[in-house]
């Protein structure tokens, strides 16, 4: 039976993977509701990393009425941010246990002078966890988790190092993809064309990334092989999706 599957993620480009991924992977054709980023990438969280952590602040007292309530009512929310977040982004290492800074768990890490003004004391890699695929994922999905009081409902997906590595793997089936750094700089959008799809300026689009979804549906046996990050995405779909799916619809 087909859900209803609300989706927060770093930008449009990655919702329209992720969706395709998970009709594929279910093997229906479900109803999807693209919560973060808003369509027009200027509403109230913005797009990328930071916007899916602003809505997680927002929600996380009113996660479980919000699904409830929104229409058509939410079985299933996946929330999205790609691993590179841990490998470069200091905001999401604030509260590591080898972190010393004087203002740790006083100043909300968005909102933080020393990052801004770069003189913050946040070393990356974070030597609090391992700096490979298995140690972002992990970092991530606990922090992410903490954000949000109700996780029961929530799929929570780390690809690494981005979703565009799922496309590299679809078509290059690289090894070691997932270690290979901004794969749409050094893989995708090195050229003109990414096997027969024009790039138009070097630029993700949305007719591309239609393009990029299919192929990566295609192949999405050998994108687990190359990538552990799909292969956790998996499961944790196949694990949320079989009923009963939501507490409070089962009381």
């Amino acid at each position: 039976m087909s859900k209803n599957i609300g989706i927060v993620c770093e930008g449009p480009t990655d919702y329209i993977i992720l969706k395709g991924i998970v009709d594929r992977i279910t093997g229906e054709n479900n109803q999807y509701i693209q919560l973060q980023p808003e369509d027009n990438l200027t509403g109230e969280y913005g797009n990328g990393w930071k916007g899916v952590w602003k809505w997680c602040a927002d929600h996380e007292e009113i996660l479980e009425k919000f699904m409830k309530d929104i229409s058509p009512q939410l079985d299933l929310i996946i929330l999205q941010m790609d691993g590179d977040v841990a490998r470069k982004e200091k905001e999401v290492h604030c509260l590591c246990s080898t972190t010393v800074c004087e203002w740790k768990g006083k100043v909300n890490p968005l909102e933080c002078t020393r990052i801004k003004d770069n003189d913050c004391p946040v070393e990356v890699p974070c030597m609090a966890h391992e700096a490979a695929i298995e140690g972002y994922i992990n970092h991530l999905t606990i922090l992410i988790a903490s954000w949000l009081k109700q996780n029961d409902d929530i799929c929570i997906v780390i690809p690494c190092d981005s979703t565009d590595t799922w496309v590299a793997a679809a078509y290059d089936k690289l090894p070691d993809i997932e270690m290979i750094e901004d794969p749409w700089t050094n893989i995708i959008s090195k050229g003109k064309a990414y096997h027969g799809i024009r790039i138009p300026g070097h630029k993700k689009r949305l007719s591309v990334y239609r393009q990029f979804a299919s192929e990566v549906c295609n192949n999405w046996e050998e994108v687990k092989n190359l990538c552990i990050s799909a292969v956790n995405f998996e499961e944790k779909i196949k694990m949320l999706y079989t009923p009963p799916l939501l507490s409070w619809r089962n009381p």
